[in-house]
């Protein structure tokens, strides 16, 4: 027996009882002459009213006779929604002004607003991810329009060092063929692409100067331009890494080697093995364990490695990295050397030809090569008419650890690198890469080696980006965080978090480069504008909605929602108003009927 079965039929022997004793008093009151039918008739009706009105107080029906589907309008709305006949519409506030929608600050709001409502129909590009969590209470309908042309997805660098260049890759959507330019904040195109069939684009840009700084990437299709969007790096200026150069005998590449990376920033040490015993370079460092584990990479070929693989091994293991290069096609016993480093090869070895990328346009090469001096003019670092004689070892790296790196434009993998203990180990087949020096191909020769230093170079501590697309006005989470956390706005202001279970939630009210402060740790983080970047919002927004219109909700959640009870006060202020007429007619003297003076009839209850 449930409390409600219970609590009725403790009310209903109670009102029994009322019953039978006013009829009682009613009988006896016939002999004084004070009986009134009418007076024992309101008695009688007010007794089971009573107690209804509690019961009802105590346990309100469930309300029925309300909507049971909503229509959420979201953006992307057609104007056209409120004319169509049936759900109530509720306009969130992604949606466009609708005339007859009932305004709605979130989903859950509206969800609130009607109790009885078990499943929604989503129009427009879906729910945003504030709403998502209210969702899932409810089963959803959602059949997303088509995505109009534009950026789909977007993946800025993570960061970048001062001189050295980065990536920016990302998809279209809509017809193939658009053209995809990367400009620097001085206003320069730095690179330029054709997306593929499927939509998806690199580009290549140079970072400068440290700091944060917004290159634009730009979308067009037969001139006509088709977004536009921020592109946020993060230029770091941390400690010159220390790189150490081993050869096992002079020649052209050491050379040119030796001026890229003293270029880009990094503290070069160079040991070159003269034969007899004698070494060139710079001042003599212990090639052990111990002098190794000063530097975070090194570079060594196929001749130094021969005699210095048990040290070189050890200071990997401890953390450093190193790049193992060819000066020719290697014998049989260095490949079985670098295969017992965890590489595979495939190929008939010896050496094979390379195939080299396009040049860039001359407006676009200059660019990237930045601005002249009277040593080395912006004219000299232009590509030539002439190919530079550029080859590759017969092999191709590879294995189930080794993680490719580099590629020519065959496809052919050029560098692969692998983990060793706390530190990483990469294989570069390209021969003679000095060339491109030499043929207006630096800014190609500066891509190669800094993609394999970067890939294996211990890394330093710096201040670190956080990942990911964020617009204003939408929640972020950002995680890792205490109590003393707090994020300095794109306008100065400062706002301090309140972190729960390490996690607290930021609103971003203004566009642009953010910092978060954990304790002596720097983050930052840039914030897009409202309507920056539309296509791939939409995206992500059908994307959620769509996955959790497959999910079908908890039936019991549904019954729930379907079975609400109705607001109790009305029937507490019902109950209370019917009491106090009840205790005052019984009180009163209305219907009773005046006896003789010498009657001793009993009082009327």
């Amino acid at each position: 027996m449930t409390i409600q079965w219970a609590v009725a039929l403790v009310l209903g022997l109670a009102t029994l009882l009322a019953c039978v004793r006013l009829a009682l008093w009613h009988r006896r009151a016939l002999a004084t002459g004070q009986a009134s039918s009418v007076r024992l008739a309101l008695l009688m009706l007010f007794q089971p009213a009573v107690s209804a009105l509690l019961y009802c107080a105590l346990f309100p029906p469930m309300m029925g006779g309300g909507a049971t589907g909503l229509r959420i309008a979201t953006a992307g709305t057609s104007r056209l929604a409120a004319a169509s006949d049936g759900a109530p519409l509720i306009l969130l506030p992604e949606a466009p002004a609708i005339g007859g929608g009932e305004a709605a600050p979130d989903l859950a709001t509206a969800l609130r607003r009607h109790p009885a409502v078990t499943a929604i129909s989503v129009l427009g590009e879906g729910l945003v991810p504030r709403d998502i969590d209210a969702a899932r209470q409810v089963a959803v309908r959602f059949d997303p329009p088509p995505l109009r042309p534009g950026i789909l997805n977007l993946t800025p660098p993570p960061t970048a060092a001062a001189g050295a260049r980065f990536m920016v890759g990302g998809t279209l959507t809509g017809p193939s063929g658009a053209t995809v330019e990367l400009i620097d904040p001085a206003g320069r195109v730095t690179d330029r692409d054709v997306a593929d069939p499927k939509g998806h684009f690199l580009l290549a840009g140079t970072a400068r100067t440290a700091g944060a700084v917004n290159f634009t990437l730009r979308v067009r299709k037969d001139k006509r331009l088709v977004e536009q969007a921020d592109v946020p790096v993060w230029v770091t200026q941390s400690t010159r890494p220390r790189l150490l150069i081993l050869a096992g005998a002079p020649g052209p590449e050491v050379k040119y080697l030796r001026r890229w990376a003293s270029d880009a920033g990094f503290d070069v040490t160079t040991q070159m093995s003269a034969g007899g015993g004698m070494a060139l370079g710079d001042a003599p460092v212990a090639l052990d364990a111990a002098g190794l584990r000063k530097f975070d990479v090194a570079i060594v070929d196929d001749r130094a490695w021969a005699g210095l693989r048990a040290p070189l091994i050890a200071a990997v293991r401890g953390g450093m990295g190193l790049v193992l290069r060819a000066g020719g096609a290697i014998d049989g016993a260095t490949r079985s050397q670098w295969q017992a480093l965890g590489f595979a090869f495939s190929g008939p070895g010896g050496v094979a030809p390379l195939a080299l990328p396009k040049a860039a346009e001359e407006a676009i090469a200059r660019t990237r090569h930045g601005i002249g001096n009277d040593d080395t003019p912006a004219d000299m670092a232009l590509p030539e008419d002439m190919a530079p004689d550029v080859s590759r070892l017969g092999l191709v790296p590879g294995g189930d650890a080794a993680v490719p790196s580099l590629q020519d434009a065959g496809g052919v993998a050029l560098g692969a690198w692998r983990a060793i203990g706390a530190g990483r180990v990469a294989l570069f087949t390209g021969l003679d890469s000095y060339a491109l020096t030499l043929t207006g191909r630096r800014d190609l020769y500066a891509d190669w080696w800094n993609t394999m230093l970067t890939a294996v170079t211990r890394p330093a501590s710096s201040s670190r980006m956080i990942a990911g697309i964020a617009w204003v006005g939408e929640r972020m989470t950002l995680c890792d965080i205490g109590r003393d956390a707090q994020v300095n706005n794109a306008d100065g202001a400062q706002t301090e978090l309140v972190p729960v279970a390490g996690c607290g939630a930021f609103w971003p009210a203004k566009a642009g480069w953010h910092m978060l402060r954990v304790k002596n740790e720097l983050r930052l983080f840039h914030v897009q504008p409202r309507g920056a970047l539309p296509i791939m919002r939409a995206a992500r927004d059908r994307q959620a909605t769509a996955m959790v219109s497959r999910i079908a909700p908890d039936a019991s959640a549904v019954a729930v929602k379907a079975d609400m009870p109705g607001l109790a006060w009305p029937f507490w202020l019902a109950w209370l108003m019917a009491s106090g007429l009840l205790w005052w007619l019984e009180r009163s003297r209305i219907g009773r009927r005046k006896a003789g003076r010498s009657s001793t009839a009993e009082p009327a209850p």
